[in-house]
């Protein structure tokens, strides 16, 4: 019983711990004592408007994965894995990608914003179906 007690205390001393380091962060951010702000979040994220995602500043510089993939280079890759294992669908990528039709028509146009997820998943698409990219 001291056990089951003990540890039900240490999960929700955890997720108080969790909760409070998130809104401290949060805070500094908002303030500006933080690297990183609130509006340097992918399209996936960021507020709707009109029906569409609204960025309030531009995040083409920034690489969007670990291996610093730019904005333009991943809307290259998606393009090459579209063409070669889609036979050039954007239907049967966002399919596979879990994506609206829309959504990868703005990646591949370069009017969206790519999110690291989709840029991995774009990328195991490609070694699933023996696609190189560069």
């Amino acid at each position: 019983m001291k056990r089951k007690v003990l540890l039900l205390s240490a999960g929700i001393a955890a997720g108080l711990l969790y909760t409070l380091e998130s809104n401290r962060r949060k805070s500094r951010i908002a303030a500006g004592n933080d690297s990183g702000a609130l509006t340097d979040r992918p399209a996936s994220m960021a507020t709707i408007e009109d029906g569409k995602a609204t960025v309030l500043e531009s995040t083409d510089y920034r690489p969007i994965d670990d291996q610093d993939t730019t904005q333009a280079e991943a809307s290259h890759i998606l393009k090459e894995i579209r063409d070669r294992a889609f036979d050039a669908s954007n239907e049967r990528l966002a399919l596979a990608l879990g994506r609206s039709t829309e959504e990868i028509d703005q990646w591949t146009s370069g009017d969206g914003l790519i999110d690291g997820d989709a840029l991995m998943k774009a990328r195991a698409l490609a070694i699933q179906r023996d696609v190189e990219v560069q």
